[in-house]
């Protein structure tokens, strides 16, 4: 999907490289297919994908809240005109200055997932409202995050009891499915669990009033077929939640959109600076990397690139390994993509590039972050043609 001043700016030869490229009309169409999949659904973004000022300030203007892990981003939040009642943190692990900072600001609620932070919790902000992570199956999502943070059924009960008895509010649950998760049952099934845990907690006097769904919500449209849109998983969400916890439209449902709010907003700009045959590969080397924007390729997301030429139809697909343009042997971005033959000189575009460029990238070796050009919000018609 192209539209007009999208490709004004990508074909435009004086627009510098590297460059990130945001089409705020593509979010805002994004956080209004959240709110249609999950009826009565309250969006708190995920602002490690990315936290750009205006993305932030556009999810607030909206009514959306936002999701933070520290206390920059607690700052970030604040100055996008966030009150304390539209931030959580599910963050596990959080210092003391950053909790009596959320204290201070009135932060809804935060996670926990150890017995340990719910001392921390109750010690540096007494009587917060507190969610516990549930471990949950990850299979299915690009990059699994099960192992580093999460509780079986038992241990989420011992810590709701441990944080009512030391002053704390339990208010519910919460889970992540991984990033990038591509089977919807997954969170079926996390909701199966939480209403397990939902209906032990009641018979232990605690009324939850909070399910936190967490993220993993996928961006691709130009990938395959197999990547499930926010109304299949829509769907899926709230037929769990009727099945397994029937009262769900009494309290708040918390959906943490990151990459599945931004990711297909963005376009990155790179230009070819090098070329080398070694053995029986063809190597471009872009001003783009591993370091400055492409962490993401490293961790095994596959890039969807193309050559930006009038007359890329016209050239014949040859097979590249892409690296970026550190000293580092790691800075490989992918091998085997086809493209359209390509040169020094030559420009390229990565697609779904919203989220993640700019908060994984540095200035490794001395070579830049890619710059932000923002496309503002505008009733221009989206187009499905390429540019004449």
């Amino acid at each position: 999907m192209n539209n007009v001043r999208l490709d004004r700016v990508l074909y435009n030869p004086f627009t510098p490289t590297p460059t990130l490229v945001l089409d705020f009309d593509i979010i805002a169409q994004t956080y209004d297919r959240f709110l249609d999949a999950f009826p009565g659904g309250q969006v708190f973004y995920a602002m490690k994908a990315n936290a750009n000022p205006l993305v932030n300030r556009l999810v607030v203007e909206r009514g959306g809240g936002l999701e933070i892990a520290s206390a920059a981003e607690l700052e970030r939040a604040l100055d996008a005109g966030a009150s304390g009642a539209a931030i959580i943190c599910s963050n596990p692990i959080k210092n003391p200055t950053f909790l009596m900072w959320m204290q201070e600001a009135q932060v809804y609620a935060v996670v926990v997932d150890s017995s340990f932070e719910v001392e921390k919790v109750a010690r540096y902000m007494p009587g917060a409202r507190v969610y516990v992570r549930l471990a949950v199956d990850n299979t299915g999502a690009v990059l699994p995050l099960a192992g580093k943070f999460g509780v079986d059924a038992q241990q989420a009960l011992e810590l709701v009891d441990q944080a009512r008895e030391l002053g704390l509010r339990p208010i519910g649950l919460s889970f992540h499915v991984g990033s990038q998760c591509l089977s919807p049952a997954n969170w079926h099934n996390a909701i199966r669990a939480c209403g397990e845990v939902w209906r032990a907690a009641a018979e232990r006097g605690h009324e939850f009033t909070f399910l936190d769904i967490g993220g993993g919500y996928p961006a691709g449209h130009y990938h395959t077929p197999s990547i499930p849109t926010i109304e299949e998983i829509g769907a899926v969400v709230m037929q769990a939640l009727d099945e397994h916890i029937p009262y769900h439209r009494q309290f708040m449902l918390a959906l943490e959109p990151g990459r599945g709010l931004v990711g297909e907003s963005g376009r990155l700009l790179a230009s070819v600076e090098g070329k080398a045959q070694r053995g029986g590969d063809t190597w471009l080397y872009l001003d783009a990397g591993v370091f400055n924007g492409l962490m993401e390729t490293y961790e095994g997301f596959p890039p969807v690139v193309r050559l930006l030429a009038v007359d890329a139809d016209d050239r014949p697909i040859r097979r590249y390994t892409l690296a970026g343009p550190s000293c580092d042997s790691c800075d490989v971005i992918a091998r085997d993509i086809e493209l359209p033959e390509s040169h020094i000189g030559d420009r390229l575009v990565f697609l779904d590039a919203g989220a993640y460029v700019s908060e994984y990238g540095a200035a490794f070796n001395g070579f830049p972050v890619p710059g932000v050009m923002p496309l503002e919000l505008t009733r221009e018609p989206l187009m499905d043609t390429a540019p004449a």
